[in-house]
């Protein structure tokens, strides 16, 4: 599969690692996975797709989170919240771009990154699916460590389908190697029901140049241009669901330091 046209400053256009080097790279403790029974997807996106900013929401506080594999009921069942209590519990999501500062102390550590899935949870009910695009492919790009097998490689992480029915990937938890120069990149490839796809990209940053700051936490990658470009109380958001604003739930975690 061809990668999608990007601008002259990103990095050079990274090969989709098939399954089988995928494999052959991980029992050498490359990306470690920790994938399951995975789905490897169908491409999406034509070559002539222009690649667009993904945009990318960060849960406020929940870098003090203690479990990012089963995340607190008010961002689980965020419109079950209780009534008494104050409207102001309620997370918010801000531009990851926004952020304070990223947090440099995480290089070095490998990183634990969680998909959860399609985000508000009122998009995986059976009344909402229409409204849903009809394919989504998320895609991490990982360095290589191997001289001889060039790099870096675009790989399938996490997907949904509807074309013979309701069809997303389960959750999924990988490694990634993280340093100063290797830091997360994703790709997102969305087609609607008309056919139309799109392409989302982003590379997390440490610093602040315009980009998602990486640090801790839940993010939302927005299925659509522009999503996250203002704050919204999470409650909120999952209550009301606009379908343009549909997301896909990633949490990171770096590894305790030995």
């Amino acid at each position: 599969m061809n990668s999608p046209t990007l601008s002259e400053s990103d990095p050079p256009s990274p090969s989709l690692l098939r399954r089988r080097d995928f494999l052959t790279l991980g029992s050498v403790g490359l990306l470690a996975p920790l994938f399951g029974n995975l789905a490897w997807a169908e491409s999406l996106a034509s070559s002539a797709t222009q690649a667009m900013p993904m945009s990318v929401g960060y849960i406020e506080g929940s870098e003090e989170y203690r479990n990012f594999k089963r995340l607190p009921r008010k961002v689980r069942r965020p419109t079950l919240q209780d009534m008494n209590e104050e409207a102001e519990a309620s997370p918010v999501i801000v531009p990851a771009q926004d952020l304070f500062q990223a947090d440099t102390s995480m290089p070095g550590r490998p990183l634990r990154i969680h998909v959860h899935g399609l985000y508000p949870p009122i998009a995986l009910e059976h009344k909402r699916r229409r409204e849903v695009p009809v394919a989504i492919d998320l895609e991490a790009i990982f360095p290589s460590e191997d001289p001889a097998v060039p790099g870096p490689f675009r790989t399938y992480v996490w997907g949904l389908r509807q074309k013979y029915g309701w069809d997303p990937s389960p959750p999924v938890t990988f490694r990634f190697p993280l340093d100063w120069q290797v830091l997360p990149q994703f790709v997102l490839k969305v087609r609607g029901a008309d056919g139309t796809a799109r392409v989302l990209r982003t590379r997390f940053t440490l610093d602040d140049d315009g980009r998602p700051k990486l640090r801790r936490g839940v993010y939302l990658f927005g299925l659509g241009a522009g999503v996250w470009n203002r704050e919204a109380k999470l409650a909120d958001f999952a209550r009301i669901a606009p379908p343009d604003m549909f997301s896909v739930l990633v949490s990171m975690d770096p590894e305790p330091e030995e």
